[in-house]
């Protein structure tokens, strides 16, 4: 395995070094590298001082590259591959390698699922970005953590400082994003776009990325994704995103840090979920919070490792969390039916979910069980309860989901049909 990692990084130097001495083709003597752009969009948002005539280019494949010599906003003209029915579109990679300025990013999608994303290569107006988060954001500077080898677990991230609840301690955007459901392309056409969208990374990122895990065999960049991805939205369209560093947190089934995710920037923030002492080791969950023992075990199992966190190696400890766990979700089930549906049953429900949500510490989830109990009262037809769970449900997603997560969204746009019920 590192004689195939040896020659992945060496042939990585090579094909850096081949571009840059090929950087200005004969046939790219002609290309305008800041050609008129084609479609309207205004990425930058409505707190944008500037008269903004920001527009997004057409989709772009290898023949309309070559065709007129532009493919802008990507680095690199893209390259394609054809899918087994004709009535598929084309897979193609695409590389952006200034990303907010310092990073590169490759797409592995389609022409029209790129194009719609180019919005995420933008810089947000700060001002635009904090109106819709509600509150400013700072990460801290310098990181307060270091990723070190940890034995029996390989490469981890410990605390080097005291880390206060709420902190942001990392911000980090994909460097690949690759479409989710590969199947109307070959495979071998697959695993040739990753590895393009590889070596045109910065080769500091491509060399850092491959010294990831990988546990699911099969060709060294798919297995590293499949390993250590996350998965994301573009424009609609499901994707798996890795995040460098954020890749180095290991899995706990009672985490101390949670992700919060921009589907507007693709950026992935880590935060504290409560007070952290130095040398502790950073981890979150890489699964739903409130499920039990033996469907994490079973979803675990498919990244290849047996988990040992406190809470599944204490046989008592596993046990309690097992009941409340279990009891949420019975509590949740019951909220489905229509017999339980009136007033005392479901308030009594709702107050047993909140207070075993509050002992087994899943903060990170009680905006989804505001969301459904929204649902509930919506149904019941009191338009006040509905409300005011919306609301809650609204303020915690933005929080521990992010403050344009599809599931934030989702509970936004539900709390608003709320409120227009409220006024007819």
């Amino acid at each position: 395995m590192r004689c195939r990692i040896l020659i992945i990084v060496l042939w990585l130097r090579h094909a850096a070094a081949e571009a840059q001495k090929a950087e200005v083709p004969d046939w790219l003597k002609d290309y305008n590298f800041d050609p008129p752009r084609e479609c309207s969009s205004d990425p930058a948002g409505p707190l944008n001082p500037r008269e903004s005539k920001s527009i997004c280019p057409l989709p772009v494949d290898d023949e309309t590259a070559f065709e007129k010599r532009s493919w802008h906003p990507w680095t690199y003209p893209p390259m394609c591959v054809e899918a087994e029915k004709a009535t598929d579109p084309k897979l193609c990679v695409y590389t952006y390698s200034k990303l907010r300025g310092e990073t590169g990013i490759s797409f592995v999608t389609t022409p029209q699922t790129a194009a719609a994303g180019t919005g995420i290569l933008e810089d947000l107006d700060p001002r635009w970005e904090e109106w819709a988060r509600g509150i400013p954001m700072t990460v801290s500077n310098p990181p307060p953590y270091e990723i070190v080898d940890l034995e029996n677990k390989g490469m981890g991230v410990v605390a080097n400082r005291t880390i206060r609840k709420d902190e942001v301690i990392m911000l980090r955007h994909p460097v690949i994003v690759r479409i989710l459901d590969p199947r109307p392309w070959k495979p071998q056409d697959v695993m040739k776009l990753l590895h393009r969208g590889t070596v045109q990374l910065p080769q500091k990122q491509g060399l850092k990325m491959l010294k990831l895990a990988h546990s699911k065999g099969g060709y060294i960049i798919d297995d590293i994704i499949n390993t250590n991805a996350f998965g994301v939205l573009v424009n609609g369209v499901d994707h798996s995103g890795l995040y460098l560093d954020v890749s180095r947190l290991n899995h706990a089934c009672k985490p101390n840090m949670f992700s919060r995710f921009s589907s507007t920037t693709l950026g992935m923030e880590v935060v504290a979920y409560k007070d952290i002492e130095p040398g502790e080791e950073l981890t979150f969950s890489y699964l739903p919070l409130n499920l039990v023992s033996e469907q994490r075990k079973a979803l675990i199992r498919e990244w290849g490792f047996n988990c040992s966190c406190s809470l599944c190696t204490d046989s008592k400890e596993t046990a309690i969390s097992d009941r409340r766990r279990g009891r949420i979700q019975d509590l949740l089930a019951e909220l489905d039916d229509p017999d339980i549906r009136k007033p005392a049953p479901v308030k009594k429900r709702v107050d047993e979910i909140l207070d075993l949500c509050e002992k087994e510490g899943l903060a990170a989830q009680i905006g989804d069980f505001y969301t459904i109990v929204a649902e509930v009262y919506s149904s019941m037809g009191d338009l006040e309860l509905a409300t005011k769970y919306g609301e809650l449900a609204v303020k915690e997603l933005k929080h521990y989901a992010g403050y344009d997560h599809e599931r934030t969204k989702s509970a936004t746009s539900f709390l608003e049909k709320l409120r227009i019920k409220k006024c007819v």
